[in-house]
């Protein structure tokens, strides 16, 4: 009896990578300065928005109901009403943006220079230009790109500029307000400075929300922020922060607006302008502060190769066609908008939101090939060796290109595979370069003696760690970018094995269930769109069933071929997160913990005892480290308590020796072997 055809969905609809455009070829024959100051005028304003100054902008927040409401509850609450009102005029001049043409032109001539000296192509698709220009002009925009390095700043405003589209408003951090020169020529580019945290702040929040969607509502120019709230050191997908999608969803919520229309924006790069401070960061080395004097020493980058960026934007996401199924506005209908707080299930829904916008955004990267070659770079170093022949390599990724097409993943690929791996090791050869003999030898980019970021913080790692750990997590940061379009495979692979250890032939359901589970289980690592677990799994089990590493016959699961390339790759993928969260759960099941950092440097310093010969040096990132500990406390394994005023981990230690049982016994008996 065959495989159940109701196991294999539709593949994704592959792109076509000649939709895309270089920004750059123009600006290579022709004046930069002729360009900047080119009479410009933006097409595709929203019809219904209008032209507010800052002092309009201020005043309008400053006479809202929501901030007047706060201020009249503060003052019954002893505040000083005079104090307070000056409290929000000085937020709101520390706050708020201006957007000086001047200003924009200056980014205009700096910005090709420099993308021109460091990059190759900056490629785009135009027809995801035209969707945004048509759609803004009858609703308001928010523009949500991904956030994978400094450089995603000002890329938007560039790509408005050069297609004369409104410009946008864009959400910065206090750190770059500080910034001498720079960042008041980024005000008035058009940012505006946020604190990281205020929602203890009742004032402060007032007059944030206020400002945010007097610029949407009223003025009608695009907003830009970054949905994971910070750069992603590791190069995979951050969990959405809420705050600032709920702000603009709250418009619609009330009612204040038809629609509002969300356009996820995917920035993919050849190769990452802070590679190797990331994997210092990842080892618990803080990044130095932003200051204009860094930003100068940084200029040593001219001199390097970055390949090239592909910037993907995607399809606009209606606000109301997302959320007005999921949330019931009626139930508010009747309450001042500035005192109909968002619900709970309002807030649930937005979290969908923003983990449906970061799919979409996944789903609209370009995967370079380098990420294919780090994953076999990568595999190397597992098996101890720093070196490899060309030849193999490039047989190693071609295979896995197929595989990855087949997925329905837009891979950028110039020329025979050869050509690209060859090309992709020209602009990383700080990394891994080619030998005149034909073999690939990766670098040790932290070398014995020398010196990582200036920092008071000690590391707690030793130098042959950190020697190797380096280079590990470089590689990682690039496989991180690709892994996105194998996860839901190689959960289905380690539930398949897990349950292999308990019976021969799983049925459906079981590996249904288990795949369920360690999806919850690596959910804050991975991004899954809620309530499509069901989806997840058939879109996993359909990759292992048309790639005959799997049979479904009858509702239970056989398997083809044991220990085969692509089952074999999945897991290795896996491999350091399994290794991370199996000490997570050991250092947890030890002792009651308290909250705080202790216990991130104590799991690190275990999976540094237990790495071995396993070569996996990138499961010492403190990303996944915190990931473990919240997946665990978020599915009730580990709970808080209170302890005299101090906050501490209960475990369940039942539930600890199975997690790790099932993400592999080997490693559990490791374990246990080496501590």
């Amino acid at each position: 009896m065959e495989a159940h055809t109701c196991l294999s969905p539709a593949p994704r609809k592959v792109k076509n990578m000649e939709g895309y455009v270089d920004l750059l070829a123009e600006r290579r024959d022709t004046s930069d300065l002729r360009w900047a100051i080119r009479e410009w005028q933006s097409r595709g304003d929203y019809r219904y928005g209008c032209n507010m100054t800052r002092k309009e902008i201020f005043d309008h927040v400053i006479h809202s109901d929501r901030v007047r409401h706060t201020i009249s509850k503060l003052v019954e609450e002893g505040g000083d009403g005079k104090a307070l009102e000056a409290e929000v005029e000085d937020t709101l001049e520390q706050m708020g943006h201006t957007q000086e043409l001047g200003i924009i032109r200056q980014f205009a001539f700096v910005l090709p220079k420099i993308m021109k000296k460091i990059y190759r192509k900056v490629l785009i698709n135009e027809d995801g230009i035209e969707k945004l220009r048509n759609t803004h002009m009858e609703t308001p925009v928010v523009l949500l790109p991904t956030h994978r390095s400094y450089a995603d700043f000002l890329l938007v405003s560039y790509i408005a500029y050069h297609y004369n589209l409104p410009l946008p408003v864009i959400a910065a951090g206090m750190d770059f307000m500080n910034m001498a020169v720079i960042g008041d020529k980024l005000r008035g580019s058009g940012a505006f400075y946020i604190r990281r945290s205020f929602m203890d702040n009742p004032l402060y929040w007032a007059v944030f929300q206020e400002y945010v969607q007097t610029i949407v509502e009223y003025t009608g120019a695009p907003l830009e922020f970054f949905l994971e709230g910070t750069r992603s050191r590791s190069g995979k997908s951050l969990p959405p922060k809420i705050g600032l999608l709920g702000c603009v969803s709250e418009i619609w919520l009330r009612g204040r607006l038809p629609d509002l229309a969300i356009i996820p924006i995917s920035i993919s790069y050849d190769r990452t302008l802070e590679e190797k401070l990331y994997a210092y960061e990842l080892l618990g080395i803080p990044k130095p502060p932003e200051s204009t004097s860094g930003l100068l020493k940084a200029t040593s980058i001219l001199k390097e190769s970055f390949g090239d960026i592909f910037i993907h934007v995607g399809e606009p996401v209606s606000l109301r066609s997302y959320l007005g199924p999921r949330v019931d506005r009626h139930l508010s209908a009747s309450i001042p908008a500035h005192l109909a707080s968002v619900t709970r299930s309002e807030l649930c829904a937005c979290e969908g939101l923003g983990y449906h916008i970061l799919r979409q955004i996944q789903q609209g990267a370009v995967t370079s090939v380098w990420s294919v070659v780090c994953i076999q770079l990568a595999r190397s170093l597992h098996a101890g060796c720093w070196s490899l022949p060309l030849v193999t390599l490039v047989k190693e990724v071609a295979w896995l290109t197929g595989i990855l097409r087949r997925t329905g993943a837009a891979m950028v690929l110039e020329g025979t595979v050869e050509e690209a791996v060859v090309r992709s090791l020209s602009v990383h050869k700080q990394l891994a370069r080619l030998g005149e003999d034909r073999v690939v030898y990766i670098s040790r980019i932290h070398q014995a003696g020398s010196h990582p970021p200036t920092t008071q913080k000690k590391l707690n790692l030793s130098t042959a760690t950190v020697e190797s750990a380096v280079t590990h997590l470089m590689l990682q940061h690039y496989i991180n970018q690709a892994i996105h379009l194998l996860i839901r495979p190689a959960l289905v692979a380690l539930a398949l094995r897990s349950l292999f250890s308990e019976t021969s032939t799983p049925h459906t359901e079981n590996l249904k269930e288990r795949f369920t589970f360690l999806r919850s289980l690596f959910g804050f690592d991975f991004i899954f769109e809620k309530e499509v677990e069901g989806r997840d799994f058939m879109e996993g089990l359909s990759v292992l069933t048309w790639s005959g590493e799997v049979s479904v016959v009858q509702d239970q699961v056989q398997m083809m071929r044991s220990n085969s390339p692509l089952f074999t790759t999945l897991l290795q993928l896996l491999s350091p997160f399994i290794l991370t969260y199996s000490c997570t759960a050991r250092t947890l099941d030890s002792q009651v913990w308290e909250d705080n950092g202790l216990l991130v440097t104590a799991i690190q310093s275990q999976v540094e005892r237990c790495i071995g010969s396993s070569g996996l040096y990138s499961a010492l990132s403190l990303d996944s480290i915190r990931h473990s500990i919240r997946a665990f406390t978020k599915l009730g394994i580990v709970t808080r308590t209170s302890v005299d005023g101090q906050a501490r981990l209960a475990s369940d230690h039942q539930q600890l020796r199975s997690v790790v049982n099932i993400l592999g016994t080997n490693q559990y008996k490791q374990l246990q072997a080496r501590l």
